[in-house]
């Protein structure tokens, strides 16, 4: 099989057409991996997976990861990660406040998630999109001596603090914490395949290293506003069977809101652990 790319935008993402992932050989996923290192954000439409057949595909691009909400994980396959706001005998069947705020998924670990990918099974008529931008673009538009002084910063990243500001969320366990101590990246990271530079954003839970933590804040809020230009964000509108995938080492994204009276949202996610950040 051989898919066509199609871009979305001039500066990133690209629809895949004449793309099932139930029949990508060898060649094909290599030029799926370019095209996500290209790209950043891939959609492809009209896609039929079983869990099992979705975990297969995002095996074939890395080691999965498991997440550090745990409470989450579809039964049946604890690598797929449930976002829903469906309730079932008074719970909730996956978590219904994920992805609200611009971020980077995982970035408080050791080695920070590198493909993200969400599969659409009930999606609202509407609201609920997924927006995304391009923290390479943010990067290039510094001039050489602010990209320099960016490249000398170190930022610790904490997923207690990440926590504290979800809604309704119950405290961590012992066993959660010890999953996600803080770790310290770089405020500006390279892409392994690209060799792309691109500002290292993880807004609510990242305070730089050696600055007074209010210059600092201010510093990384100006560099998110540089990255979240809503005249260079994709909003992705979301259909049935929907595949999207996407590269978190340089895309930033968030989801937007909807009425959850009114609407059911069902997600599947599934996650490709990465490198440490350099």
């Amino acid at each position: 099989m051989r898919f066509e790319v199609r871009p979305i935008r001039v500066e990133f993402g690209a629809e895949l057409e004449g793309f099932d992932v139930r029949d990508l050989d060898e060649q094909d996923v290599r030029k799926l991996v370019d095209v996500l290192a290209d790209r950043g954000v891939v959609v492809a439409r009209n896609q039929r997976l079983a869990p099992d057949e979705f975990v297969a595909l995002m095996r074939r691009l890395g080691p999965l990861e498991y997440s550090v909400r745990d409470e989450f994980h579809l039964p049946e396959n604890p690598d797929v990660y449930v976002i829903s706001n469906i309730m079932e005998n008074g719970k909730y069947i996956g978590n219904p406040f994920d992805g609200f705020g611009w971020h980077t998924d995982m970035n408080f670990c050791e080695r920070p998630t590198a493909y993200t990918a969400l599969y659409g099974l009930e999606v609202p008529e509407e609201g609920a999109d997924t927006r995304f931008c391009s923290a390479f673009r943010a990067y290039d538009l510094l001039p050489e001596e602010r990209q320099a002084f960016l490249r000398g910063i170190q930022v610790r990243h904490s997923h207690d603090m990440l926590h504290a500001t979800r809604r309704n969320a119950p405290p961590l366990t012992a066993e959660q914490r010890a999953r996600a101590p803080d770790v310290v990246h770089p405020l500006v990271r390279t892409h392994p395949h690209s060799g792309r530079r691109c500002v290292y954003l993880g807004p609510k839970c990242a305070v730089p290293l050696g600055m007074a933590e209010e210059e600092g804040i201010r510093l990384l809020d100006e560099l998110l506003a540089l990255a979240t230009d809503p005249g260079h964000v994709y909003s992705h509108r979301w259909r049935v069977r929907d595949l999207v995938i996407w590269d978190n080492r340089g895309m930033l994204h968030c989801a937007t809101e909807y009425d959850r009276q009114k609407y059911r949202r069902l997600l599947h996610r599934v996650t490709v652990g990465g490198e440490r950040p350099f």
